[in-house]
């Protein structure tokens, strides 16, 4: 009985680490790792990126303590959380206020586009919903692009794994020149998803490294 019941206890507690470890990293990145010990970077062609930031967070940061800033942080990016989980999309990470989230991998996914900006509206309608109660209500900023990524675990301890390339940049460059509450995709989304969902043309806009790009605001799927 004794036995038994120390091996229970042993299942339990390895139950306990593969919920940690598929937290922090994808299914078949943590299968490598626990199988070979090492995983190697990826290129990843087909994959659309999510980025958002709040909008003026530091100044909301000021105005509350640093328990109730992080206390309404981590309920906000929990809901975020369901949202990119029920479209089949993967967060990378958060950096601060900001989020960044994927889809297309590391499972390749033929909706990719679809599922990525499909949870970007549902994530606005989300923060809509959520800031007419809400203790400090958020506005955040979206951009949304295509392309291919270049994902890997960096470093030897506290593994990460995080996602490299222009795609990810030129996602985060359409966040920076978007609206509060609105979200902003490159041509690319556009070309793939026209006749599915309605957009407005914001024709060419100048961005910092990269020259005139032209941008779409995302309004609803038709």
């Amino acid at each position: 009985k004794k036995l038994e019941r120390a091996n229970r206890e042993i299942v339990k507690e390895k139950n306990k680490s593969e919920e940690l470890l598929l937290n922090i990293l994808p299914l078949e990145v943590a299968n490598d790792l626990k199988e070979k010990g090492f995983t190697e970077p990826v290129q990843y062609d087909k994959v659309a990126v999510f980025f958002s930031d709040i909008v003026g967070f530091t100044k909301k940061s000021i105005q509350h303590t640093p328990r109730e800033i992080i206390n309404e942080l981590n309920l906000y990016f929990s809901g975020i959380d369901e949202i990119i989980g029920k479209h089949n999309c993967e967060r990378i990470k958060t950096m601060g206020d900001a989020y960044l989230a994927v889809c297309g991998l590391p499972v390749p996914n033929d909706n990719f586009i679809e599922n990525i900006v499909r949870a970007a509206l549902d994530i606005i309608k989300y923060t809509e919903e959520r800031n007419k109660t809400a203790f400090i209500p958020w506005e955040i900023r979206v951009g949304v692009h295509t392309g291919e990524v270049v994902g890997g675990v960096v470093g030897i301890k506290k593994y990460i794994f995080d996602v490299f390339g222009d795609t990810i940049n030129t996602a985060a460059r359409l966040e920076s020149a978007c609206v509060p509450m609105k979200i902003n995709v490159s041509e690319e989304i556009f070309e793939a998803l026209k006749g599915k969902f309605v957009f407005t043309d914001r024709g060419l806009i100048d961005v910092k490294g990269k020259g005139p790009l032209r941008m779409y605001f995302l309004e609803r799927e038709i």
